[in-house]
């Protein structure tokens, strides 16, 4: 009886010592701004410590401003310390702070801690490029849109938080929402996306909220369809273009355009950016001789448009291969208008000092563009984000093209894991980018895609063992499953460069074990799209007929149908027999796409530099080796 009196006795005095022993709490200098509550906030609901003000002698994690500037963290970056009383968090700056937060919250994760004072914090970082974007495309077009969940044009603001929140979690300064979709209340067909339009100012809103900016993109002759079919005689004079359905001549309708673009900046007055792209989406044509006048006046108007709009936002200059563009025009077409020859040269003195400067790479055009430069007697290529560095634009944002080039195949995992880091280094050692921007259309699958890609946007020297290993610790709840997601995610990013079936039926068979032991949506989905991609791969295969293929087009309609992700493609179409007609369409393009020369899947996963051996501003004529693909050979 003794013995049960002093074991109660000491139970008793250890929770009266556990109840007095302070709780820790997260809390913050005073008046922090709603960006840095947001992220003390989701810190919070992980940790379960709340937000309060800490006594000196209580366990806290302390977030504060230093009192003498850092030199070597700037605006962006931060220190995380472990000290006496807990975990400082210190920054120059409110971004830094949060983004030092989230940091932490990003590394917990990954770490699958609960606790933060488990383990001895010593980090400094200063994000490497300033402008760190992803560019998101609800387009009408890319064969990734009009799915339910899988494509972004059908959306819920809830599922454009998730991936907001992703995109804060890793410390991404900006959403580019590139819908190219259009609204006005004055054409009453238009009315189909006033929905989008107003989930997407919520996007806007929320952004905002979190400390991240939103720009809008568009191309600069874009209308409402029905401002289209009702002026068919200031349509741009196009007889073999791209682009139908969507645009007006600059030339004949300048007014109409910028009616119709007025409203769309009004509704979203706030925005952060407008980014326009000039030599795309049917900005070209025929009653535009000289291209360079053209695209200089849209570039004023639109900024005028912004002002008088009330919005006080960055504008964004898509060079957009300009000069790789220029090379590509007909001989035909450049003794007609000669000025199309030049214009990479001309519109540099034409557009103010203060705009953004936006290109995607020499490396992107070798690795992409290869074939077509080829076929054009190897034309040389320019550094366009040399070009606008050089004439003194800032910032400079590389444009990671190649991570989503707009077709069917695109919509499945294809971590470029090598690539992008091959990239991130060459913006930061060679061009001296201040900015990267990612390209995605469809992001659901292709979660370890987007995240390496956030990462390197901060820290281009990561390696592949560490982007690896993070994105493995996101995807899996349960850390005894880390090295097998990590191993899947390897296998995938080999099978790429190998193009061997067996890789990818690997990396499905690694993935598939682990969705009954966890819960994580991002990891179910990359599972699924590997599914799908593997059924896609076996088609393609040389030898493979017509009834062999068709009987795998059935065995992956049933292997697809239980998988919300892809609903938009089995069940958007409720009476089957012709689901499945439309589903075998879309499979054919798939399987087209992954066998396609040229700009998809079938290109080198590393551009070989002996090819494009430096940055430069300067013509230089790409060093194709014997049996080289576009970017260099497969490894």
């Amino acid at each position: 009886m003794n013995k049960i009196r002093i074991a109660a006795a000491a139970f008793l005095a250890a929770i009266s010592g556990a109840m007095a022993a302070p709780l820790p709490s997260i809390s913050s200098y005073a008046n922090a701004p709603t960006a840095l509550r947001h992220a003390m906030h989701r810190l919070s609901d992980y940790t379960g410590f709340p937000l309060e003000a800490a006594a000196s002698e209580q366990p806290a994690i302390r977030i504060e401003l230093n009192a003498t500037p850092n030199a070597g963290i700037g605006a962006q970056g931060y220190t995380i310390e472990s000290t006496g009383g807990g975990i400082a968090i210190r920054a120059n700056e409110a971004e830094g702070a949060a983004n030092g937060v989230y940091t932490l919250l990003r590394t917990l994760m990954i770490e699958h801690r609960k606790d933060p004072f488990s383990r001895k914090w010593n980090i400094q970082e200063k994000p490497q490029f300033s402008v760190r974007a992803m560019l998101v495309a609800p387009y009408r077009y890319g064969a990734s849109y009009g799915f339910a969940a899988l494509s972004p044009d059908r959306w819920s603001i809830e599922e454009w938080r998730e991936y907001v929140d992703m995109m804060r979690l890793c410390n991404m300064t900006t959403l580019v929402m590139a819908s190219t979709r259009m609204y006005h209340p004055d054409y009453p067909d238009s009315r189909r996306e006033q929905w989008r339009f107003e989930v997407w100012k919520e996007v806007m809103d929320y952004c905002h909220q979190v400390g991240m900016k939103f720009n809008w993109f568009i191309f600069p002759n874009l209308v409402t369809e029905q401002a289209f079919w009702d002026n068919p005689d200031k349509r741009p004079e196009m007889k073999g273009g791209a682009w139908h359905g969507s645009m007006l001549s600059w030339a004949k309708a300048k007014d109409i355009i910028l009616k119709n673009q007025k409203y769309t900046l009004e509704f979203f007055r706030g925005l952060d950016g407008l980014e326009i792209i000039y030599n795309d989406g049917g900005g070209v044509s025929p009653d535009i001789p000289n291209l360079a006048e053209c695209f200089a006046d849209e570039t004023r108007s639109y900024i005028q448009l912004l002002r008088d709009t009330g919005n006080d936002a960055q504008f964004v200059y898509w060079n957009w291969l300009m000069d790789l563009w220029a090379q590509g025009v007909s001989k035909r077409d450049a003794e007609k208008f000669p000025k199309y020859r030049t214009v990479q040269d001309d519109i540099v003195p034409l557009l103010p000092k203060n705009v953004t400067w936006l290109d995607a790479s020499a490396l992107t055009q070798a690795q992409t563009f290869g074939p077509f430069l080829k076929a054009w007697g190897n034309a040389p290529v320019r550094e366009g984000l040399l070009i606008g560095k050089e004439a003194g634009f800032k910032p400079v944002i590389d444009f990671f093209w190649y991570m989503n080039p707009e077709l069917a195949i695109n919509m499945f995992p294809h971590p470029f894991i090598r690539r992008a880091m091959q990239e991130a280094v060459y913006a930061r050692d060679e061009v001296g980018s201040e900015g990267v921007m990612g390209y995605r259309l469809a992001p659901p699958t292709r979660f370890v895609d987007d995240y390496v890609f956030f990462r390197l946007a901060s820290d281009p020297s990561l390696t592949q063992a560490q982007l690896v290993a993070e994105a493995a610790g996101l995807l899996c709840e349960k850390p005894q499953n880390q090295k097998q997601a990590a191993e899947a995610i390897n296998t995938l990013e080999r099978f790429w460069s190998t193009r061997q079936l067996e890789d990818l039926e690997k990396a499905d068979r690694l993935f598939k074990v682990l969705l009954p032991e966890e819960r994580s949506k991002n990891l179910e989905y990359v599972s699924n799209g590997v599914t799908f991609l593997t059924y896609v791969v076996r088609m393609a295969q040389p030898g493979v007929g017509a009834a062999r293929k068709a009987e795998l087009k059935r065995d992956l309609y049933q292997t697809v149908k239980p998988m919300y992700i892809f609903q938009g493609l089995v069940a958007d179409i409720v009476w089957i027999p012709e689901a499945v007609r439309f589903f075998s369409a879309r499979v054919d393009m798939m399987v087209e796409d992954y066998n396609a020369p040229f700009i998809t899947s079938s290109n080198s996963e590393l551009v070989d530099r002996s090819v494009y051996p430096k940055a430069t501003s300067k013509p230089f004529t790409l060093r194709w080796q014997p049996a080289q693909t576009a970017g260099g050979t497969h490894e």
